[in-house]
């Protein structure tokens, strides 16, 4: 996931708990505000109906009853249960009938606010006394209009949350947007920076923020890679012909001291050595050319379309010009029948060297037995399998046949520097490929090259 979508998701679930905590709080506040008001409510009732049973003047008692039903009016289901003090039996009833916990009974015999809410219905229990009497009042009634404003308030609440979520997830991505507008900025501008135009710089805003310090950062970086990259150019450009030049001095002089009639034989013995150890000094002078070149990045190297089929014909050419008794197989049974899928972009030279590199290495480590070469597709991918029936590779050096003038510990009798197999992973590495390799001591070697198809 993108830095910027989740700053949104964070910023969203921060500020939704935000919401939530400030929704509960509204709700519990609004529950007891309207819980209170209606326990309060029908404490007056009660206490107005304990009053009036206290009156021995049913004239007084009307009176209460009248001002209770003109000025306060009746609740929702509202009822009122009076017991006298030696009204024992009908305590014991009501006990058993009404779902009021111990602790509102003891509220009540401490002459203190004793409220209950069950199953939607409120229980206020009151202790009336007056001169020579004492009663005790319990009431109940239910809160339609409060329940009903709760109902509404939470609904409104869940829906106010929900749309406040869209919204803020909204302008949580259009912000963090805005915010990562400079980083998308850097990082398109850095993609477009290679070995071609190195030259190329970001621009810097006068603005001393982090994204001021990360576009400085990458200059001073280029810089560096500039220098590299020039460095290394001019020895590349330099040393072929610094490298080559004394080697054809030394090349000659040893022909010339073998042409050289009446020389002793232990003194020809010395020329065929330096000329021989010269001409593998040459090729590995070469070979160390063309793996330090590969690291340019397509600088110099022309690309153009090239099919992978004629190609790998192309090195079985190679193949047999060098080895003439190789017994290489291509199997074309595999290839896609749109052609175009055959077309990769890359420097033709460069993957040429890189394939017969692999294949003269399975017809030299296997003492010329079959190599079979496979075409296929995968994907988005031209594969190319090479596979050999030779000595194999020691599972525990796998990992270093690429690393340069490496040779597997089963490789003394073969000649070799340890330069073919990197300069043909760098090759491919540059035309976006990878290599795999599996193999098995005495079974043989498969190499699979991955290629991107146009």
């Amino acid at each position: 996931m993108k830095i910027q979508n989740r700053i949104a998701l964070i910023f969203t679930f921060l500020t939704a708990g935000i919401i939530l905590s400030l929704s509960v709080f509204l709700y519990i506040f609004a529950s007891e505000s309207i819980s209170n008001s209606f326990f309060h409510r029908l404490e007056v009732r009660s206490d107005i109906v304990g009053h009036a049973a206290l009156q021995k003047n049913k004239s007084q008692t009307s009176i209460y009853y009248d001002f209770k039903e003109k000025h306060l009016g009746d609740l929702p289901y509202e009822q009122h249960q009076v017991i006298f003090k030696k009204d024992i039996k009908k305590a014991d009833s009501l006990r058993k009938r009404l779902p009021l916990p111990q602790s509102f009974y003891d509220a009540i015999v401490r002459k203190q606010p004793a409220r209950f809410f069950h199953n939607d219905t409120s229980y206020v229990g009151m202790n009336i006394n007056q001169p020579g009497e004492n009663i005790i009042v319990l009431s109940s009634a239910v809160d339609l209009y409060g329940l009903a404003e709760m109902e509404n308030l939470k609904h409104l609440l869940i829906v106010g949350f929900c749309i406040s979520l869209v919204f803020v997830f909204t302008f949580g991505k259009f912000f963090s947007n805005q915010i990562f507008q400079p980083i998308r900025s850097i990082i398109r501008n850095v993609k477009g920076i290679s070995a071609h135009n190195l030259n190329q710089r970001l621009t810097v805003d006068s603005s001393r923020d982090e994204i001021a310090d990360l576009s400085k950062t990458f200059n001073d970086m280029l810089d560096r890679l500039e220098i590299t990259f020039e460095i290394q150019n001019n020895f590349v450009s330099n040393a072929s012909h610094e490298f080559k030049t004394p080697l054809t001095i030394i090349s000659g002089e040893a022909q010339l001291g073998l042409s050289v009639p009446g020389v002793p034989d232990n003194v020809k013995d010395s020329f065929r050595t330096i000329f021989r150890e010269s001409e593998k000094m040459e090729h590995l002078t070469n070979s160390m050319l063309s793996l330090a070149q590969t690291g340019f990045d397509g600088k110099k190297e022309q690309w153009e379309e090239i099919r992978i089929d004629e190609l790998i014909l192309s090195v079985k050419g190679t193949a047999d010009q060098i080895i003439p008794a190789n017994k290489v197989q291509i199997n074309f049974d595999h290839l896609p029948d749109d052609e175009q899928k055959l077309v990769i972009i890359g420097n033709e030279t460069l993957l040429k060297a890189a394939f017969s590199n692999i294949v003269l290495n399975s017809c030299k480590y296997s003492d010329n037995a079959p190599v079979h070469i496979v075409i296929r597709l995968e994907d988005a991918f031209v594969l190319v399998e090479i596979t050999d029936e030779g000595i194999g590779i020691p599972n525990r050096e796998i990992a270093q046949i690429f690393v340069p003038f490496f040779r597997a510990s089963n490789t003394e009798k073969y000649k070799g520097y340890g330069i073919g197999l990197p300069l043909t992973n760098n090759i491919i590495k540059l035309h976006q490929g990878s290599i795999v390799v599996k193999s098995e001591v005495g079974v043989g070697t498969r190499f699979t090259v991955y290629l991107p198809h146009i």
